[in-house]
């Protein structure tokens, strides 16, 4: 069969979205429509019409159009696939109009969704989220999030330290600098932090640090925890990451969070800005070996479930069946 994959970003833009779609489409070996590239120099309105032309284009003799997103790919795939009368099947990862604090983008997800043939999703969490779009539950289908075991460097965690020039005991935490990620509660906690360890050292990717993708690995590496105080996620993919690279991880009880974390088997899960809470737990993991140790094991276990031929086997099952 042939599959047209839409999508907002592909790489050279950064994202979990954008690796995820590149990965999948070399799987797949099928063509991909984005905003990057020529697109990007054109003003919004024209380019999402240049997208929508262009993908009447790409996929006329297509089975299936798969959007990687409700909005800027989802409508004007939905479009494409209504005046070709090709089947339809979305991605949702999260909710735009809350991320954005969009209002109008709340009536184009749930209209794009509910038109959608099947949907998509990352977690039981977002399945949750885009039933109360009145979306039938019956057509909306979790596929984890895979971690990609790509090239990893064979190093140790003091070599890595060294490659990305900071020493320490290195608290983790990777994200947009979006409010939610709850960053600056991190920060907060350090003073009291460096009373019981003088070494700690926080590192926010992202936010305080820009750090090239490739890159991404050495702190993974270096790491000796990782923190993710966030108020709202799909599915993390740093969490995967993490848990890949044998970094024990702390965690907010949020949205998909516990779907990968479950307390105290292969990480802590905490309230979402409850300083006191994340303060306490890691220094509890930072002076137990043995539990950073348990983390790891318990967590390279969990990954089994999040694997890349298990994510394209369910894919491809769900589109050919659409």
């Amino acid at each position: 069969m042939k599959i047209v994959l839409a999508t907002g970003i592909y790489p050279p833009d950064i994202g979990g979205p954008a690796t995820y779609v590149k990965r999948l489409a070399k799987e797949l070996n099928q063509p991909v429509i984005s905003y990057s590239g020529r697109l990007k120099k054109y003003p919004k309105g024209l380019k999402h019409f240049l997208y929508f032309l262009g993908l009447l284009r790409l996929a006329k003799e297509a089975d299936v159009i798969y959007a990687q997103n409700p909005t800027s790919a989802g409508l004007p795939a939905f479009w494409a696939a209504k005046l070709l009368r090709k089947k339809f099947v979305l991605k949702v990862v999260g909710d735009a109009a809350w991320e954005q604090k969009k209002n109008y983008l709340k009536s184009i997800q749930a209209y794009v969704a509910r038109g959608a043939d099947k949907i998509i999703v990352p977690s039981r969490y977002v399945k949750k989220m885009v039933a109360s779009w009145r979306v039938s539950e019956n057509k909306i289908e979790v596929i984890y999030n895979a971690v990609e075991n790509g090239s990893r460097p064979d190093i140790s965690k003091e070599d890595a330290k060294k490659n990305i020039g900071i020493d320490g005991n290195i608290i983790l935490s990777v994200g947009r600098p979006v409010p939610w990620k709850g960053f600056d509660d991190l920060r907060a906690i350090m003073p009291d932090l460096l009373k019981e360890n003088p070494n700690f050292k926080l590192v926010i990717v992202g936010e305080d640090k820009k750090v090239p993708h490739e890159e991404m690995p050495f702190y993974f590496k270096a790491a000796d925890m990782f923190v993710l105080n966030s108020g709202y996620e799909g599915l993390s993919h740093v969490i995967l990451e993490a848990m890949s690279f044998g970094v024990p991880v702390i965690a907010s009880s949020e949205g998909g969070n516990p779907e990968l974390i479950e307390d105290n088997f292969n990480g802590f899960l905490v309230e979402y800005k409850n300083k006191e809470q994340i303060k306490q737990a890691i220094l509890k993991l930072w002076s137990d070996k043995s539990l950073q140790e348990k983390f790891i094991r318990n967590s390279r276990e969990k990954l089994k479930d999040f694997s890349w031929d298990n994510l394209v086997e369910k894919t491809l099952r769900i589109l050919k069946r659409t």
